[in-house]
């Protein structure tokens, strides 16, 4: 895969991505992100690796892989996407349960499923479900929400509903990790001074150049949302575009403190609290990676 090179593209410390989206998106004129097939769904693996190189999100599946060694299964993953990490964790030898709100995404992780051998496809499901209604009978041992798919809960309500029924489904001496960005507080409120973002990288199936830019930023401090416009095009060797797509990406952010008084409020303590996927310290403007169990009494 040839991607664009770091001074082109961005990486995730400024940019968040995820997909256990409600495909609902603010300009009723632009597409959700996830919402359906296009461009975007078919370069995400691609995309998704040229931006977590070098970012505080590098690292996230040999997280998960210790952690699910220490916890055993089965094993929930929240918002799965592709496949990305489920599919490591059952070919590790867990059992892996992988639900997500986008049909394209699931079509794209069954895709990786049949990749496994057959004794690794036949340890991992994948199913259409919403994180905030959840319920599948049964619990597990761990429950993982990787690629910051927590922040696609827009609403305050929304974040309870969604932490009501992850603990619902966590078993007694279970961990939840969540994982979300640590805002950068002036790029969360609005400016005059928007720096466009973007970068380049080959389509995996048409061997196509796809340009991808952040064409429209406009930050919501009063509902701690931002909302960004993403364009996709995709070119031939002759310079001619083939097509071009806008879908737009809305996320919720949230501090440390107010994460903590949720976790709280829904009855769950803090087992760990890292900025990065390393074991690091938590650090402004990293990553809030959050290790959850049931309180205690």
């Amino acid at each position: 895969m040839r991607c664009a090179p770091p001074a082109v593209a961005e990486r995730l410390d400024a940019i968040a991505i995820g997909t256990d989206a409600r495909p609902v998106s603010e300009n009723r004129k632009l597409r959700a992100f996830y919402e359906a097939d296009s461009l975007h769904t078919e370069i995400y693996d691609a995309l998704g690796a040229s931006l977590v190189t070098g970012s505080s999100v590098e690292g996230d599946t040999d997280f998960y892989r210790r952690l699910a060694r220490e916890t055993g299964g089965p094993i929930l993953e929240v918002g799965c996407g592709t496949g990305r990490v489920a599919t490591a964790l059952a070919a590790d030898g867990h059992e892996v349960v992988g639900i997500d709100l986008s049909a394209p995404m699931l079509r794209l992780a069954q895709q990786r499923r049949e990749a496994l051998s057959a004794d690794a496809a036949a340890r991992l499901s994948f199913h259409l479900a919403d994180m905030t209604t959840l319920d599948l009978g049964r619990d597990f041992a761990l429950i993982v929400a990787p690629a910051r798919v927590f922040q696609f809960m827009l609403t305050s309500a929304a974040q309870r509903e969604a932490l009501a029924a992850l603990r619902t489904h966590l078993r007694p001496n279970g961990r939840l990790v969540l994982d979300l960005f640590d805002p950068l507080l002036d790029r969360v409120v609005p400016s005059a001074d928007v720096t466009t973002r973007g970068g380049e990288l080959i389509h995996p199936t048409t061997g196509n150049r796809v340009t991808w830019e952040i064409t429209g930023r406009r930050p919501d401090p009063a509902r701690q949302l931002i909302v960004d416009d993403w364009t996709f095009s995709e070119i031939d060797a002759s310079g001619e575009v083939l097509r071009t797509a806008t879908e737009q990406l809305t996320l919720r952010w949230s501090l440390r403190s107010e994460m903590r008084y949720l976790f709280e409020l829904l009855g769950f303590e803090v087992v760990a609290d890292y900025g990065d996927f390393r074991g690091g310290p938590p650090a402004y403007g990293r990553e809030q990676v959050w290790v959850l169990g049931h309180a205690k009494g």
